[in-house]
């Protein structure tokens, strides 16, 4: 992933960035409010984060852009609300919630790792992805995440874990559950059918009833479960009516485009009040002037390809339905053992070895299941071992890195986060999240730059920030970060003598003005593009 271009605003004021490099970049001034922040943010959130804007400024109101290279492919994003627009080599498509373009990011740009929701192996937020290699100024606290959402630093962690081929396995929460009670069953079974044995050995003429009801199963447990599997599945047909909702919606709007594609080819459809052959679609976010043939072909491929996701969601959806529900059937069934109850007499049983192969059958059974749990307990072990492993590597390279810039310095690394209550702050902090997210590259080798805003936060020394720019320009990769400067800093030009580093300086910017007026006209340029008319 390379940043080329991040743009903000609207009609009466925006402002444009392109200078960046596929380097180490770093945008400074000589004091705050120079809109540095505003611009970090504005790129994130171009592309699905759920950013931390300054409370004075209103983001309802502008539009978001960024131009960014993800694999020699060109992207261009626009964002206002939570819709998004995605251009790429001339096709185009449209998004109405940050899921759908989750799925298509997933798909078509970048395989997002899978972690364990609720039982369940989900697609990772994008906002907790993104806390990979992008680290904002506001709401700092390294004991958790900076945006949490419905995500813990536990999901962050497994996240981790995923991105390196590792995670327990669980393809269904219930496995090792239904192993355990299938044990029982057939446990109870073989003892009922021993007991047999012994009955017709030592009286057959004896009339016995047996039962094998005893099960050993926990009612509160299996109710539990149901009722978890039950609410599931409701969630699940709400997600799936959503969807269905949607996509009827969406091919209801292609008979309606389409319908109004020959209309103005016929020449029939104008503005009743003004006369205007203009013809204006919307959603809740963007407007788009349908009557130009251009952006209409666009916009009806568009839905086309949101149908076709659509489709694959309810079907994705429809079948953890029916997983679901096959887990409610099997609870069910293997709740208790199968009930029977046996009348021995002699002349219904005349010999004990019908019961001896039973019982050899059932051991059999019984040695097949032990043999699912051990593997599933050896696999969960192995997993545990390498995850184990994947941790300390990274918690190592944190330590390597923080003696490269602080040797006597006094912070101790054993987690990927702080203990809750023990959070590091000022030029501790800093130094923390710069060793984290060097940590996470090397370990990660993942091709997205490192973004952190503010990086040399908490009064971090010259000679330590010098370490830093020095370690971020050996990545060799993108890097973009902001500064602010001290005047003195600022007079000694001190990053233009730096080499390798892209300088760009928003000293001469107003304060708190970063959107102006001179940039509307190329602002208006970049809607166009998109077909958006305000």
């Amino acid at each position: 992933m390379i940043v080329k271009k991040v743009a903000f605003g609207n009609l009466n004021e925006a402002f444009i960035e392109n200078r960046f490099k596929n380097a180490t970049n770093i945008i400074f001034s000589n004091d705050n409010n120079r809109g540095k922040t505003l611009l970090m943010q504005s790129l994130i959130y171009s592309i699905g984060y759920e950013s931390i804007f300054p409370n004075s400024f209103n983001p309802k109101k502008y539009f978001f852009y960024s131009k960014i290279e993800f694999n020699n492919a060109t992207f261009e994003f626009l964002r206002k609300g939570n819709s998004i627009l995605v251009l790429n080599d001339n096709s185009f498509n449209i998004f109405n919630t940050i899921s759908e373009f989750k799925y298509y990011f997933d798909k078509e740009i970048y395989q997002l790792p899978k972690i364990d929701k609720n039982g369940e192996q989900k697609k990772v937020d994008l906002s907790l992805f993104y806390e990979i290699f992008f680290l904002g100024q506001d709401n700092r606290n390294t004991s958790n995440l900076i945006v949490k959402g419905q995500n813990s630093k536990i999901d962050f962690i497994n996240m981790v874990y995923s991105m390196k081929g590792v995670s327990i396995s669980s393809h269904n929460k219930y496995d090792v559950e239904n192993l355990k009670k299938e044990k029982l069953v057939l446990e109870s079974k073989i003892r009922g059918e021993i007991r047999k044995i012994k009955i017709l050995k030592q009286s057959p003429q004896i009339a016995t009833f047996i039962s094998s009801a005893s099960n050993n199963i926990d009612f509160k447990n299996i109710s539990n479960q149901l009722k978890d599997l039950h609410l599931n599945i409701a969630d699940l047909k709400k997600q799936r009516n959503r969807e269905e909702n949607r996509k009827i919606k969406l091919e209801n709007l292609i008979t309606e485009l389409t319908s109004l594609n020959r209309s103005l080819n016929e020449g029939k459809v104008k503005c009743s009040d003004c006369g205007s052959n203009k013809i204006i679609f919307s959603n809740e976010d963007f407007k788009f002037e349908v009557s130009n043939n251009y952006v209409r072909k666009n916009i009806i491929d568009s839905i086309k390809s949101n149908i076709a996701i659509k489709h694959e969601i309810i079907s994705e959806l429809n079948n953890n339905i029916i997983k679901e529900q096959t887990q409610v059937n099997n609870l069910l069934e293997n709740s208790t053992p199968e009930v029977k109850n046996y009348i021995l007499f002699q002349d219904e049983i005349t010999d004990s070895k019908i019961v001896d192969k039973i019982v050899s059958n059932l051991q059999k059974d019984l040695e097949e299941i032990e043999k699912k749990l051990q593997n599933n307990v050896i696999n969960i072990t192995s997993n545990k071992d390498l995850q184990k492993s994947i941790l300390s590597k990274i918690i190592l390279e944190m330590k390597n890195y923080y003696f490269k810039i602080d040797p006597q310095g006094l912070l101790v690394f054993e987690d990927l986060f702080t203990k809750t209550g023990e959070t590091y702050s000022g030029s501790e902090g800093q130094e923390y999240y710069f060793c984290k997210l060097m940590a996470l590259n090397n370990i990660l080798s993942h091709n997205f730059p490192l973004i952190i805003d503010s990086f040399r936060e908490g009064e971090l020394s010259s000679s330590k920030e010098i370490l830093m720019l020095d370690e971020f320009i050996k990545l060799n990769k993108q890097v973009i970060l902001t500064s602010t400067l001290k005047d003195e800093e600022y007079d000694s030009d001190k990053y233009y003598k730096i080499e390798n580093l892209n300088v760009i300086d928003y000293s001469n910017l107003a304060d708190s003005k970063i959107l102006q007026e001179r940039y509307v006209e190329n602002f208006k340029k970049i809607l166009d593009k998109f077909g958006i008319r305000e």
